[in-house]
């Protein structure tokens, strides 16, 4: 859905344009505890915290418009002047995240030191301190079924892949740095090495997050030891020997 100005309403444009909000949209809403309106800065940041903090304390994407409205402290009727239904919001939050790890996974791969092969297997544990610092907003972002909506879409759906895309070119990213200096073997496409990395890669996060490989109580203390191990494990029959 298009707001007024062409634009996808579930983009936070500010934040791809200039990093932070440049301004507020003042919204007359009700407080938790009496009748009386007050004036909320940010509803559509209100509303998406909500829908995010409904998930982590259900553990499941499982919330409706009514729920994140009642948890944001609005009128029922608030979230429409944003998202149409869940799956408008489920698409918002996954372009934010998509963007956040984006940014995070190539900060760590500028500031690593190393060779690029180094520099590359460095976002795997990036991507895992993502996942653990952002359960909820993880669980949203590679379920395309909450996404499908009645309403047409197909503006915020080539958002969401163009979001999800530009955190995967990261990694090809290193992946091509690597080969340009000779320390993948060549006869490996870059699909391959993106294939092996990636599926090591987001496969662990999630064997981590299920807390089928180490107790959640102890995942900040052992998680990012044990990705490095199996990325570094999986990086020897990827390198030239």
């Amino acid at each position: 859905m298009l707001s007024q100005y062409g634009q996808c309403q579930y983009i936070n444009y500010d934040i791809l344009k200039y990093g932070q909000c440049q301004y507020e949209k003042e919204v007359c809403v009700m407080e938790q505890e009496g009748n009386r309106p007050y004036h909320h800065g940010d509803l559509r940041r209100a509303l998406l915290d909500a829908a995010l903090q409904l998930v982590e304390e259900r553990g499941i994407p499982d919330f409706t418009l009514r729920e994140v409205a009642r948890k944001a402290g609005v009128s029922h009727n608030a979230p429409y002047n944003h998202f149409a239904d869940k799956a408008e919001i489920v698409a918002a939050l996954t372009i934010e995240g998509f963007q956040k790890l984006e940014l995070a996974m190539r900060l760590a791969y500028e500031q690593t030191a190393g060779t690029p092969v180094e520099r590359t297997l460095a976002i795997s544990n990036v991507y895992l301190r993502f996942a653990l610092e952002n359960p909820a907003a993880f669980s949203l972002m590679f379920r395309p079924e909450l996404r499908q909506s009645s309403h047409d879409g197909r503006e915020c759906d080539e958002a969401v892949k163009s979001a999800a895309d530009a955190a995967v070119q990261v990694l090809l990213d290193g992946i091509s740095a690597s080969q340009q200096a000779g320390e993948f073997r060549a006869e490996l496409s870059m699909d391959m090495l993106a294939l092996a990395l990636s599926s090591t890669m987001h496969g662990l996060t999630v064997m981590l997050l299920d807390g089928l490989l180490v107790e959640k109580k102890a995942l900040s203390e052992e998680a990012e030891q044990l990705m490095t191990q199996v990325m570094h494990a999986v990086a020897q029959g990827l390198v030239v020997p």
